[in-house]
């Protein structure tokens, strides 16, 4: 059961997780808090309790035993697109706010969380297993209607489809995404085509503009400032690139993450 509850205004609200602990079993408790002082004391109860949990901003998420789903899914092996159309088949046939468990490779785990919220399901827990595989638990839910209103864009998604056969969109790929951190806006980069080809570990290193540093510094730069770099898992195989060779901070995904980035009202998509 997810159970939804707010501590704001509290001075302890600790004292109240307590109490809800004490009646609570294979729970997930979701709590609205006020932020960083509200979040330390329910963290001091937390590890007391040697609990899992999870922060989102002023969300803390607790986990209590272990959540029963409704339903089970395992989809371990299944490429791009087939994950997200077995899952959507599967959800499709349950009621809202029922849980679907998922058992997926590394190489859906993007796909379908970001896939399940763009449809308006709700991710309550992703869980790495001693396999190497993911468990996601899902409540599923609807896509509100927006309101029509003006909508700010604050995101740039830089869409790469030529990789290393043209050294100077590669360059402006990253560059760009630097230029939008510096005017506050939020980039993330995706592979695609022959763009992926730049996603081939030390590919990037071979790359040279006589007025820039090597592509790969550019590129290796643009991680540690916390750019998401994704690599079209179709483009990727056919190229025969995988989690072995993958250049490192780089993230394999689908054509899910692909949809649900493009639409978003406040991203602006750039196409390279």
């Amino acid at each position: 059961m997810v159970r939804k509850f707010s501590v704001k205004g509290l001075r302890s609200p600790s004292l109240l997780i307590d109490m809800i602990l004490s009646d609570a079993k294979d729970d997930i408790l979701i709590v609205e808090t006020d932020g960083e002082e509200q979040i330390k004391d329910i963290e001091n109860l937390l590890k007391k309790y040697n609990l899992k949990y999870e922060v989102e901003g002023n969300v803390v998420k607790i986990h209590v035993g272990e959540i029963k789903a409704d339903k089970s899914i395992n989809v371990v092996g299944a490429t791009c697109p087939g994950p997200i159309m077995m899952v959507s088949d599967m959800l499709s046939k349950m009621k809202n706010g029922e849980i679907l468990e998922i058992i997926c490779g590394k190489n859906a785990l993007t796909d379908l969380t970001e896939g399940l919220k763009g449809m308006g399901n709700e991710i309550i827990s992703v869980e790495e297993k001693e396999d190497g595989t993911y468990r996601i638990l899902v409540k599923k839910g609807e896509k509100k209607e927006e309101e029509k209103a003006t909508v700010k864009i604050d995101e740039l998604f830089i869409i790469n489809t030529t990789g290393t056969g043209n050294a100077e969109k590669a360059y402006s790929t990253f560059m760009m995404a630097d230029v939008a951190l510096k005017m506050n806006l939020k980039p993330t980069i995706f592979l695609m085509m022959d763009g992926a080809s730049l996603a081939l570990k030390g590919e990037c290193d071979k790359v040279k503009h006589p007025a820039f540093p090597k592509l790969g510094d550019l590129v290796r730069d643009i991680l540690k400032k916390g750019v998401k770099v994704y690599v079209c898992e179709l483009s990727a195989e056919f190229r025969g690139i995988n989690e072995k060779n993958l250049e490192d901070g780089f993230e394999i995904a689908g054509a899910p993450t692909f949809l649900n980035y493009l639409s978003k009202p406040n991203v602006r998509p750039v196409w390279l």
